[in-house]
């Protein structure tokens, strides 16, 4: 996938530079994240999901358009806008499915608490989660405490 980093491609999502300084703000919840671990962030209006269709849909709609990835190099969380094509190419961990209002939202608070925001407005449904590994997958991985911190803890209470 290309990826695009200037800020004229960022559209929708503001400033890669922006994500940037939020996840190096954040870095200590991502210490934990194994090379390779990647969240992605769409529009719904480019995700392929249409409204009243069945979840076992949710795999095979294509999509187009701009995804926000946020992926561990080893080192730390890099910030980055790449060409999204649908689910099953997504090439992510995770990923969240923004309405318009959920964009502006996660915009607007970059310079303070994103991650706050981005909780809330799953909370508020105009985020939607999808969990493209097992839950096992993303423990081993180190995902636990991002998770904790959105709150959607994702390994029950007994361990």
């Amino acid at each position: 996938m290309h990826t695009l980093t200037t800020d004229a491609a960022a559209g929708q999502f503001g400033a890669v530079q922006d994500w940037q300084a939020m996840l190096d703000r954040h870095a200590c919840l991502f210490s934990e994240l194994l090379p390779g671990c990647a969240v992605g962030f769409v529009a719904r209006a480019g995700s392929g999901i249409h409204p009243g269709k069945h979840v076992a849909g949710v795999m095979t709609a294509g999509g187009a358009g701009e995804m926000l990835t946020w992926s561990m190099d080893g080192v730390r969380m890099r910030a980055a806008i790449q060409g999204y094509a649908g689910f099953q190419d997504a090439g992510v961990d995770l990923l969240f499915v923004a309405d318009a209002d959920g964009l502006a939202a996660m915009r607007e608070a970059l310079a303070g608490e994103a991650l706050s925001v981005i909780k809330r407005q799953i909370r508020a449904g105009t985020i939607m989660f999808f969990v493209m590994k097992t839950k096992y997958q993303l423990q081993d991985a180190g995902y636990e405490d991002f998770l904790d911190s959105l709150g959607l803890a994702f390994l029950g209470a007994c361990r």
